[in-house]
């Protein structure tokens, strides 16, 4: 019976095939190559969804989100189309999977009573693709072999991701006027977003993956990784400098506060005067638009003023429910509370928009959510006696809490590779804990 069962899956990738000959003779032979390597990336999935979780993290920032979204969908169902013949234990069974199941109902019921139910459509599937992507990894991911092997691939990903961004910096790419008030910052020539379309996404990306860099290096036993690891840390940190988000390097300053909480406390006490001294002798370009901060005449700060007002008074009309999932129904709301021209399609505040969209009610689920994430990665994981997943988590929790604080100044659920990435993070804390729940030895 078990050799039937194995012997029926390889009934789809015999389909699929068949199918791919026959194109061969109607297609032109550019798009046929196209089709066969995504053929290719399909029956290496379907042989192991480790491959496809590992080709899902690698191609992410380089596809298209369609194509990101659709081939994760792909990862999932292969997943599931494996499971039928074999057994698929649902998430942790842990405390923290209920924030994140209460958050699904929650952007489920938004979509539903939305002021725009078709616009809100849109972002329900960004997240639940990136969700169902957690399932996947929680449930393939097995040890920490595994684990490390994702790791290093989400780093050298983002490296590769922070070259391209130097390379425009370099070549001096020109940027829109929306993305700096040049009165307050001259000097800056271009503000750098690699393939992410915008400075303050790949800033997002960035504080996310650099923490998990730095613990990759301080886990790293061998010199020679050390030097890797030291080098793609370095690439990261100037990356994010070049996107010259002040949202990002305060979330990225956060986040190593909170490595060096988790890891080794005494050296707050040389990095934070250090940190102080070195202000002065940075670049002056980096110097002023850290001091453009407090400026409340930048054109960047005043319109976030007036975006978070507009919000607080969407909320205020609508606390109960919210007006519904995503940019759409926030695009549609700020016209009636704003006569203006130009639109904003998100509240720039992770919080305010996820109160404008799902109301006081959705706002308590994500800060249980944020909350149960903490909890039990301190307890569990932090204070375990395993060395090396202690560093792996304090790299990932440094990373969730640089996004955290870059959540005041931008709505990280607005782009689906950012939604991707948090989610993603999320699902590395998950594979950690079932880990560390085990019976079995960790290899």
């Amino acid at each position: 019976m078990v050799e039937s069962f194995k012997r029926k899956e390889f009934i789809l990738p015999i389909v699929m095939g068949i199918c791919l000959g026959l194109l061969y003779f109607k297609l032109p032979l550019s798009i046929f190559t196209f089709i066969f390597l995504g053929f290719i990336i399909m029956i290496a999935t379907l042989y192991s969804i480790k491959i496809g979780i590992c080709l899902s993290v690698f191609l992410m920032p380089y596809l298209p989100f369609t194509v990101d979204l659709l081939f994760m969908i792909f990862v999932f169902f292969a997943y599931i189309y494996k499971g039928i013949f074999r057994k698929i234990d649902p998430f942790t069974k842990e405390t923290i999977d209920i924030p994140i199941v209460l958050f699904v109902i929650a952007i489920i019921i938004s979509t539903i009573t939305s002021i725009d139910p078709k616009g809100s459509l849109r972002d329900l599937v960004f997240q639940l693709v990136s969700i169902s992507f957690v399932f996947v990894v929680i449930n393939n991911i097995k040890s920490k072999k595994d684990l490390n092997t994702l790791l290093t691939i989400l780093v050298i990903t983002a490296t590769i991701s922070s070259l391209y961004g130097i390379y425009q910096y370099i070549t001096g790419l020109k940027m829109t006027d929306r993305w700096v008030d040049e009165a307050g910052n001259p000097g800056i020539v271009t503000r750098v977003f690699s393939v992410f379309d915008n400075p303050n996404v790949l800033a997002e990306y960035l504080i996310m993956t650099i923490p998990i860099s730095i613990a990759l290096l301080w886990n790293s036993k061998k010199a020679c990784k050390k030097i890797i690891f030291l080098f793609t840390t370095i690439i990261l940190v100037t990356g994010l400098g070049l996107t010259y988000s002040r949202g990002g390097w305060l979330g990225f300053a956060f986040g190593i506060f909170i490595f060096i909480l988790f890891t080794e406390k005494r050296l707050l006490f040389i990095l934070l005067p250090l940190g102080l001294l070195v202000l002065p002798f940075l670049p002056a370009t980096i110097l002023n638009r850290i001091l453009s901060i407090k400026d409340i005449a930048d054109s960047s700060t005043s319109s976030r003023f007036g975006i978070w007002l507009t919000a607080i008074n969407i909320i205020k009309d609508n606390w109960m429910a919210g007006i519904g999932l995503g940019s759409n129904p926030f695009r549609n709301a700020y016209r009636h509370y704003v006569r203006s021209s130009f639109v904003y399609y998100h509240a720039h505040n992770t919080y305010l928009q996820t109160a404008v969209e799902m109301g006081v009610a959705g706002l308590i689920v994500l800060f249980m959510l944020i909350f149960i994430i903490y909890k039990y990665s301190i307890k569990d994981l932090i204070k375990g006696k395993d060395r090396w997943v202690k560093i792996v988590t304090a790299g990932i929790l440094s990373g969730l809490s640089a996004i955290f604080i870059h959540s005041f100044f931008d709505s990280i659920f607005f782009m689906p590779k950012t939604i991707i990435t948090f989610w993603t993070l999320i699902s590395f804390l998950l594979v950690l804990l079932r880990l560390s729940n085990s019976s079995n030895e960790i290899i």
